[in-house]
């Protein structure tokens, strides 16, 4: 079956398609392929793992104190029109990225 992105799809030499575009031989090979297989159930285990997850997950999630100091003094600085901004670190800076 070739596959036109522009259009419906077109039937190969191989394929026998009806009017709704379905192939037929692959639905019926894929009913027959379903009805052998036994049908699995869906499982679930629990790990170890999942508590070191969730006390990594706390860890990342708490704030470093003085960085949060940092932060809230920077916050103060730029309500209060008071930070300023180094031109030329800003240069460097965008000079040493890669965009």
């Amino acid at each position: 079956m070739a596959i036109n992105l522009y259009g419906p799809p077109t039937a190969g030499p191989s394929s026998q398609i009806d009017g709704t575009g379905l192939d037929k031989a692959a639905i019926s090979q894929n009913k027959s392929a379903a009805s052998s297989t036994v049908p699995q159930e869906d499982t679930t285990a629990f790990s170890s793992t999942a508590t070191a997850v969730d006390t990594l997950t706390q860890a990342a999630l708490q704030t470093v104190p003085t960085r949060q100091q940092k932060v809230e003094s920077l916050k103060e600085a730029v309500n209060g029109a008071q930070y300023q901004l180094d031109a030329a670190k800003i240069a460097a800076s965008l000079a040493s990225s890669d965009l």
